[in-house]
């Protein structure tokens, strides 16, 4: 995807949280399909955990039907934040963005993503 193009796409800013109640696979973020808004660029993941010892997180992607791991058991310090991407990720239409965390209750996640769709 050639992003020099960029500035002909209509932009729309989102966030996605969860706060992980569970150890379940929880979805974070789906990027939008259909005609209207065609990829999604997530700028910023931050991970804050606010409790009293270190928990892992999970990050997934899953695109046309395979699952891929982006963070696999990644340690936030007890009381921490840290922002898990140093680039921005490029979701295409319908991808799904998934967090786990091994410790219920103890983390939230939030997201800062901006939608793209072809301008006329």
């Amino acid at each position: 995807m050639d992003l020099s193009s960029q500035r002909q796409y209509l932009q729309r800013a989102e966030t996605a949280h969860e706060i992980l109640t569970t150890t379940d696979l929880t979805t974070l973020y789906t990027s939008p399909s259909g005609d209207d808004f065609t990829f999604a660029i997530i700028e910023s993941i931050l991970v804050c955990d606010h409790d009293n010892q270190q928990t892992n997180i999970t990050v997934t992607v899953t695109h046309d039907g395979t699952t891929y791991t982006l963070f696999k058991e990644f340690t936030i310090t007890a009381y921490n934040t840290e922002e898990l991407l140093t680039r921005s990720l490029v979701l295409h239409q319908g991808d799904v963005v998934k967090v786990q965390s091994d410790r219920a209750g103890n983390l939230t996640v939030y997201a800062s993503i901006v939608e793209y769709a072809k301008g006329d």
